[in-house]
């Protein structure tokens, strides 16, 4: 009989289907997360323009959990018990996941915005690995009434690094407020990476949330937006691209619970060699979200016939007054399109490059940080080969 592998469970669908294919939920092994006793170099820019400062993360975890007062938790959800019942602030990756944060992580940042303040640069908050490094960081962003503010975060090594990074990010917005929250995963090819986030957005606030993933060789990423205010936006643009036996694992939620609220899921990427990806996508009706829209697209390029593509695209409602739609678009790079770059003087790997660079495009150039958008150039090129 097989050993029983312990570990912590991410990413499960708020209401959990038929298991065969294994997307309910990840799984993120003990033996799976690299042991390393060094630590990513952590620096910062632009954060003058906000306040901030470290608290003991239980104090924070309080705090965040205060700002969240008033929002319902339900026990079920679609029929079925929510998985987040034990969560007061619920977030993406879920519970397991806060608990092991909560427990290895002393202190947490927060970040607070001010009432009608708008800094006019991105507060970009960055951590390098060297090799075998790892970083373990929990912050909380707090977007005060009619405020607006883009904070960036990086991850960043030597492409053959390997080392561990576990994130969770909380953000509190109050009305009128707007935050552009933008992760990018540049990792080395041995990195586990854990990205969580999670937001309450309260009465016409706005949280737009940015994610490009290109590194490591298993990324867990989350993110859970509960729209309880009315006209409450959330906007989701992810790039991704996985190659050699690389994961990525992706579960985004919008939880719509106030009048006339918006939510739009747009994902984009690439998959090549023997990588695997898993995307759930989960637009939730609460009762009492009359007027709501939710629209979730996902467009994946297929480079091989060895890669594993899983797609799961949910709608749950509990109100008639809505409107929810979905799609996806998988496809490989026809015959047609190759020979007519072909005759363009371009081989199969650099139509590959160039296909992928498109999808990306539109996610990574809306980043207000030109070194940043050179760096996933770069590495989109270096992945392909193109190093000329």
């Amino acid at each position: 009989m097989a050993e029983q592998r312990e570990g912590m469970t991410v990413n499960r669908l708020p209401s959990l289907t038929w298991n065969r294919l294994g997307v309910n939920f990840a799984k993120i092994f003990d033996d799976e997360i690299p042991a390393s006793d060094a630590e990513a170099a952590f620096s910062a820019r632009n954060d003058d323009q906000v306040a901030r400062g470290a608290r003991a993360t239980e104090e924070a975890q309080t705090f965040a959990d205060s700002m969240s007062d008033g929002v319902r938790r339900e026990a079920y959800v679609a029929a079925k018990r929510s998985i987040y019942q034990g969560q007061h602030f619920a977030t993406g990756l879920g519970h397991d996941f806060t608990d092991y944060m909560n427990a290895n992580v002393p202190e947490t940042y927060v970040y607070t915005v001010e009432e009608n303040d708008h800094p006019d640069k991105p507060i970009v908050l960055n951590w390098d690995f060297g090799k075998g490094a790892k970083a373990l960081a929990q912050q909380v962003i707090h977007v005060k009434k009619n405020a607006e503010a883009t904070f960036l975060m990086t991850y960043t090594s030597e492409k053959n690094a390997e080392g561990l990074g576990m994130f969770e990010t909380r953000v509190i917005l109050e009305e009128g407020a707007t935050l552009h929250l933008m992760k990018v995963n540049l990792l080395g090819e041995g990195f586990v990476l854990a990205d969580d986030s999670a937001a309450v957005v309260r009465d016409g606030a706005h949280f737009d949330y940015l994610s490009v993933m290109l590194g490591a060789a298993r990324t867990y990423a989350g993110c859970y937006a509960d729209q309880c205010g009315k006209g409450a936006m959330f906007t989701v643009d992810t790039g991704y691209m996985a190659e050699k036996d690389h994961l990525v694992d992706i579960n985004y939620v919008a939880a719509q619970r106030g009048k006339k609220t918006q939510s739009k899921i747009n994902v984009k990427g690439s998959l090549r060699d023997t990588a695997k990806k898993v995307f759930r996508g989960t637009i939730d009706f609460r009762k009492g979200t009359k007027g709501s829209t939710g629209d979730e697209q996902e467009d994946v390029l297929l480079l091989s016939p060895r890669v594993t593509n899983k797609t799961v695209p949910v709608i749950l409602t509990e109100e008639e007054d809505v409107d929810g739609r979905h799609g996806a678009t998988i496809g490989n790079l026809s015959e047609d399109i190759l020979f007519y770059l072909e005759t363009r003087g371009l081989d199969a790997d650099a139509a590959e490059m160039l296909m992928t660079r498109g999808r990306l495009a539109g996610v990574a150039h809306r980043i207000p940080d030109q070194d940043t958008v050179d760096r996933i150039d770069a590495f989109i090129e270096e992945a392909f080969g193109n190093n000329d």
